[in-house]
This record gives structure tokens, C-alpha cells and sequence, in this order.
């Protein structure tokens, strides 16, 4: 499939290259760490506040969660990429919305999905349990799709997310294997956040962002899209030219 115009017209010195963006994560993460933090406190406070008051089989818990977890989720995106390319960087309003779709559309799936099966239980109509199972596999497919569109798109705000979200579902599902990983880590550290020790959600937001980033270039990149101009892996020290 061709990607549609305006996606590949990123200046990129090393298009199709991966390695600079993944040697330069570990510097990004490391930079971005303090709003990583507060994303993970954010996730937590929201989670423990939302489980307290309402239950944990509530469906509107993933849904505070992700409404919590959103506003320094997009300020911890950009200041990643503040240190991983060298372009201005995009405005936080831009971040934001593509935060609160990218992980609204899979919570509202989950959302969904503990609603029916709760109904299924309750009501044992034979329904119930397969709209909760096609609820899981539409919030599967929105997050996959999700790692590759919010990390690409917020580089780019002078593209449609209609655009955005074609050439990433594209580029997610010829190239699953690196946002998969990305979801897999993320909810294996929430299950064991659940079912062993709570202090591990703490990491969940943060992990899933950091790991997001290094898998939607390799997917993006694959399919066509041009890497955004990369700074010079190691920045000179003040007084050098």
C-alpha cells in the first residue's frame, strides 16, 4: 500500500533507519523521566481512587484512569522527543488529543467488554459473553494500532488523523511484532501489579510509553514513513563548536 501523501514528507537523513531512535530511547527516557513519573503516579492515584470508590469491576475504572493519565502522559511524549529528533516541537494540545484517543478507544473497548461480561453473569444470555470477547479483540486491535499512531503523530501535526491513523494501522499490522511486545510488557506488569504487588502499576503508563515510542518507528518506518531529522548522538559541550 502507498502511504498517503504528506506522510513522507519528513526530512530524514537515515529514512528506513531504526538503530539512532533506539540508541538514543534509553538518553530520551532518562530525560524525560520526571513526567514519566507523574504519569505513573497519575495511573495509580487514579486507579486506586476509582477502585475504592466504585470497585474494582467497575467499568468506568479504565476509562479514570486513562482520563487521568493522559495530561502528563502527553507532556512525557514530548519531552522524549524533544531529545530523540531535532525539529520544533509539536504543540501539547496536539499530544494530548492523540493521548485521550489513542488510549480512550481501547478503554472504552475494555470498558465495554467488563460491561457485557458482568450482563453475561448475571443474566447467562448466550449474547453477552461473545460481545465481551469482540470487545477485547476491538480494544486489541485500537491499542496496536494506538502504539504506532500517537508516537508518529506527535511529530506530525500537520497531517489529518484520518491519514494518521490509515498509515499506522497499515504499518501496525505489517508489523505487528514490536507493538505487541509493547502491549504484552505493559499488561504483564499490570496483571502483576493486580495480582501480586500494586506498587508495579506505577510503571505501567510509563513502560507503555518509552516502549510505544521504540516500536512505532521500526512499524512506521517500514511502511514508508520518513524518520524526522535526528540531532547528533552526542550534543557538544558548552564552549564547543
Amino acid at each position: 500500500m502507498t502511504v498517503p501523501e504528506g506522510m513522507t514528507g519528513v526530512a530524514s537523513s537515515e529514512r528506513g533507519s531504526v538503530d539512532p531512535v533506539l540508541l538514543r530511547l534509553p538518553g530520551a527516557a532518562w530525560h524525560a523521566l520526571a513526567p514519566l513519573g507523574v504519569t505513573g503516579a497519575a495511573g495509580l492515584a487514579a486507579w486506586a481512587f476509582a477502585t475504592a470508590l466504585l470497585g474494582p469491576g467497575s467499568p468506568l475504572v479504565p476509562l479514570l484512569v486513562v482520563g487521568a493519565s493522559a495530561f502528563p502522559a502527553a507532556w512525557a511524549l514530548g519531552s522524549m522527543h524533544d531529545r530523540l529528533f531535532d525539529r520544533p516541537p509539536v504543540r501539547y494540545g496536539r499530544r494530548l488529543t492523540l493521548m485521550l484517543l489513542g488510549a480512550g478507544a481501547p478503554a472504552l473497548a475494555v470498558a465495554w467488554s467488563m460491561l457485557t461480561a458482568a450482563v453475561a453473569e448475571a443474566a447467562a444470555v448466550p449474547l453477552f459473553p461473545v460481545l465481551a470477547v469482540a470487545a477485547t479483540l476491538v480494544a486489541v486491535l485500537c491499542a496496536l494500532v494506538a502504539v504506532v499512531a500517537v508516537p508518529v503523530g506527535a511529530m506530525r501535526d500537520d497531517v489529518s488523523l484520518r491519514t494518521l491513523v490509515t498509515v499506522s494501522a497499515v504499518a501496525a499490522l505489517r508489523r505487528p511484532a514490536a507493538p505487541l511486545a509493547a502491549l504484552a510488557a505493559s499488561t504483564a506488569l499490570a496483571w502483576l501489579g493486580l495480582t501480586w504487588f500494586g506498587g508495579l502499576l506505577l510503571l505501567v503508563a510509563p513502560v507503555l510509553i518509552v516502549l510505544a515510542v521504540a516500536a512505532a518507528w521500526p512499524a512506521a518506518t517500514a511502511s514508508g514513513v520518513a524518520l524526522p531529522p535526528l540531532p547528533p548522538a552526542r550534543r557538544p559541550a558548552r564552549g564547543e563548536s
